[in-house]
């Protein structure tokens, strides 16, 4: 007596195949998906909350920092490599 393995034909043995590689394919992709980093919300985002210019902005509205200060930290924020001394940036506003 055969098994059931023993009964299938060539046809059958192709589909068992795809099949398998078919679930493994899914199996593989949920888990990457799980994963994944560049989601809207995920760890690689930088959240809006956290923003350092619009925390800065925020900080101007509340009044926490008068214009001076907020121009001249906006200017490190917006040209970090930038040497020129923050003093002499102070009230200039380059858009």
């Amino acid at each position: 007596m055969m098994g059931w393995a023993g009964e299938l034909t060539w046809t059958g043995w192709i589909v068992m195949a795809v099949c398998m590689f078919a679930f493994w394919a899914v199996v593989i992709y949920l888990v990457a998906m799980m994963f994944r980093t560049d989601r809207a919300n995920g760890p690689g985002r930088t959240s809006p909350e956290s923003d350092p210019l619009r925390l800065l902005e925020a900080g101007f509205a509340r009044g926490d920092i008068d214009s001076e200060e907020f121009v001249a930290r906006r200017q490190v924020l917006m040209h970090p490599g930038d040497t020129t001394s923050v003093e002499h940036r102070q009230g200039q506003v380059h858009d």
